[in-house]
Protein backbone atom coordinates (compact mmCIF):
# COMPACT_ATOMS: atom_id res chain seq x y z
CA UNK A 1 0.00 0.00 0.00
CA UNK A 2 3.05 2.23 0.32
CA UNK A 3 4.30 1.71 -2.77
CA UNK A 4 0.48 2.62 -4.26
CA UNK A 5 0.89 6.00 -3.01
CA UNK A 6 5.39 6.65 -3.85
CA UNK A 7 6.70 8.50 -6.75
CA UNK A 8 9.60 9.09 -7.62
CA UNK A 9 10.76 13.05 -7.47
CA UNK A 10 13.81 13.36 -9.06
CA UNK A 11 13.80 15.11 -12.38
CA UNK A 12 15.94 14.68 -15.31
CA UNK A 13 18.42 17.47 -15.42
CA UNK A 14 18.44 19.55 -18.31
CA UNK A 15 21.24 18.58 -21.19
CA UNK A 16 22.61 22.05 -20.89
CA UNK A 17 22.88 23.87 -17.50
CA UNK A 18 24.66 26.96 -17.71
CA UNK A 19 28.10 27.03 -15.63
CA UNK A 20 28.29 29.77 -12.67
CA UNK A 21 31.74 30.81 -12.92
CA UNK A 22 30.90 34.57 -12.85
CA UNK A 23 31.33 33.80 -8.98
CA UNK A 24 34.08 31.42 -8.60
CA UNK A 25 37.18 32.55 -6.96
CA UNK A 26 39.92 32.58 -9.23
CA UNK A 27 41.97 30.78 -6.50
CA UNK A 28 40.29 27.28 -6.89
CA UNK A 29 41.63 24.86 -9.88
CA UNK A 30 40.19 23.13 -11.91
CA UNK A 31 39.47 20.16 -9.67
CA UNK A 32 37.55 22.84 -7.35
CA UNK A 33 35.88 24.47 -10.28
CA UNK A 34 34.17 21.30 -11.20
CA UNK A 35 33.37 20.17 -7.91
CA UNK A 36 31.81 23.87 -6.91
CA UNK A 37 29.65 22.95 -10.31
CA UNK A 38 28.72 19.29 -8.73
CA UNK A 39 27.88 20.61 -5.49
CA UNK A 40 25.85 23.40 -7.30
CA UNK A 41 23.67 21.06 -9.21
CA UNK A 42 23.71 18.52 -6.43
CA UNK A 43 22.28 21.42 -4.39
CA UNK A 44 19.46 21.90 -7.24
CA UNK A 45 18.53 18.59 -7.20
CA UNK A 46 17.80 18.65 -3.74
CA UNK A 47 15.43 21.89 -3.72
CA UNK A 48 13.24 20.53 -6.02
CA UNK A 49 13.08 17.14 -4.89
CA UNK A 50 12.42 19.16 -1.59
CA UNK A 51 9.32 20.85 -2.99
CA UNK A 52 8.09 17.46 -4.88
CA UNK A 53 8.18 16.61 -1.35
CA UNK A 54 6.41 19.57 0.30
CA UNK A 55 3.82 19.80 -2.82
CA UNK A 56 3.23 15.90 -1.97
CA UNK A 57 2.79 16.74 2.23
CA UNK A 58 0.34 18.64 1.40
CA UNK A 59 -1.53 17.12 -0.95
CA UNK A 60 -1.62 14.00 1.56
CA UNK A 61 -2.61 16.90 4.70
CA UNK A 62 -5.69 17.90 2.41
CA UNK A 63 -7.01 14.88 1.94
CA UNK A 64 -6.62 13.97 5.45
CA UNK A 65 -8.60 16.72 6.35
CA UNK A 66 -11.28 15.78 3.89
CA UNK A 67 -11.12 12.23 5.75
CA UNK A 68 -12.12 14.15 9.37
CA UNK A 69 -14.34 16.15 7.90
CA UNK A 70 -16.49 13.44 6.42
CA UNK A 71 -16.96 12.03 9.87
CA UNK A 72 -18.11 14.55 11.39
CA UNK A 73 -21.51 15.96 11.87
CA UNK A 74 -23.32 18.90 10.90
CA UNK A 75 -23.42 19.92 14.78
CA UNK A 76 -19.55 19.26 15.28
CA UNK A 77 -18.96 21.54 12.10
CA UNK A 78 -21.14 23.97 13.61
CA UNK A 79 -19.63 24.16 16.74
CA UNK A 80 -16.27 24.61 15.65
CA UNK A 81 -17.49 27.40 13.36
CA UNK A 82 -18.96 29.24 16.56
CA UNK A 83 -15.80 28.54 18.52
CA UNK A 84 -13.49 30.43 16.33
CA UNK A 85 -16.49 32.83 15.79
CA UNK A 86 -16.15 33.80 19.53
CA UNK A 87 -12.23 33.86 19.87
CA UNK A 88 -12.23 36.19 17.31
CA UNK A 89 -15.34 38.32 18.88
CA UNK A 90 -12.83 38.08 21.90
CA UNK A 91 -9.62 39.19 20.65
CA UNK A 92 -11.39 42.11 18.67
CA UNK A 93 -13.58 43.18 21.88
CA UNK A 94 -10.02 43.18 23.92
CA UNK A 95 -8.30 45.22 20.74
CA UNK A 96 -11.24 47.76 21.03
CA UNK A 97 -10.85 48.39 24.60
CA UNK A 98 -7.31 49.20 24.25
CA UNK A 99 -8.35 51.98 21.79
CA UNK A 100 -10.69 53.22 24.03
CA UNK A 101 -8.61 53.41 26.90
CA UNK A 102 -5.57 54.54 24.91
CA UNK A 103 -8.05 57.62 23.72
CA UNK A 104 -10.03 58.34 26.89
CA UNK A 105 -6.16 58.66 28.50
CA UNK A 106 -5.05 60.51 25.45
CA UNK A 107 -2.12 58.05 24.53
CA UNK A 108 -0.41 57.66 21.11
CA UNK A 109 -2.11 55.51 18.89
CA UNK A 110 1.51 53.73 19.12
CA UNK A 111 1.47 52.68 22.40
CA UNK A 112 -2.14 51.56 22.31
CA UNK A 113 -1.00 47.80 21.46
CA UNK A 114 1.35 48.03 24.47
CA UNK A 115 -1.50 48.28 26.78
CA UNK A 116 -1.70 45.04 28.75
CA UNK A 117 -4.85 43.92 31.40
CA UNK A 118 -8.16 41.73 31.09
CA UNK A 119 -10.86 44.81 31.93
CA UNK A 120 -10.64 48.32 31.41
CA UNK A 121 -9.03 49.22 34.87
CA UNK A 122 -6.26 47.24 34.72
CA UNK A 123 -5.39 48.96 31.14
CA UNK A 124 -6.57 52.02 32.56
CA UNK A 125 -3.67 52.21 34.72
CA UNK A 126 -1.21 50.31 32.80
CA UNK A 127 -2.15 53.61 30.34
CA UNK A 128 -1.35 56.04 33.41
CA UNK A 129 2.05 54.11 34.17
CA UNK A 130 3.24 54.34 30.42
CA UNK A 131 2.20 58.21 29.97
CA UNK A 132 4.05 58.51 33.67
CA UNK A 133 7.49 57.16 32.07
CA UNK A 134 6.97 58.77 29.15
CA UNK A 135 6.20 62.02 30.68
CA UNK A 136 9.31 61.45 33.20
CA UNK A 137 10.96 60.62 29.27
CA UNK A 138 9.90 63.51 28.09
CA UNK A 139 10.83 66.03 30.84
CA UNK A 140 14.95 64.78 30.59
CA UNK A 141 15.25 65.78 27.73
CA UNK A 142 18.16 68.21 27.25
CA UNK A 143 17.71 71.50 26.44
CA UNK A 144 19.45 73.05 23.29
CA UNK A 145 18.74 76.40 24.00
CA UNK A 146 21.52 78.84 23.12
CA UNK A 147 20.78 81.12 26.21
CA UNK A 148 19.06 84.24 26.52
CA UNK A 149 17.68 85.78 23.14
CA UNK A 150 16.71 89.20 22.52
CA UNK A 151 13.41 90.12 20.64
CA UNK A 152 13.96 90.50 16.69
CA UNK A 153 11.92 94.07 16.73
CA UNK A 154 11.14 96.54 19.27
CA UNK A 155 7.74 95.89 20.84
CA UNK A 156 6.36 100.03 20.88
CA UNK A 157 7.48 103.20 19.05
CA UNK A 158 9.35 104.36 21.70
CA UNK A 159 11.64 100.90 22.23
CA UNK A 160 12.17 101.19 18.19
CA UNK A 161 13.09 104.81 18.64
CA UNK A 162 15.44 103.87 21.56
CA UNK A 163 16.94 101.27 19.31
CA UNK A 164 17.86 103.07 16.36
CA UNK A 165 19.04 105.67 17.89
CA UNK A 166 21.60 103.40 19.87
CA UNK A 167 20.40 104.00 23.39
CA UNK A 168 19.22 100.87 24.39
Amino acid sequence: MADENTTDVTEPEPATEPEHTDDVPNGLGEAGQKALAAERKAKTAAEKQAKAAQKQLDEMQKRLQEFEDRDKTEAQKLAEAKAAAESEAATAKQELMRYRVAAKKKLPAELANRLQGSTEEEMESDADNLLEVFGAQQRQTPSYDGGVRQTARPTSMNDLIRHTAGLG
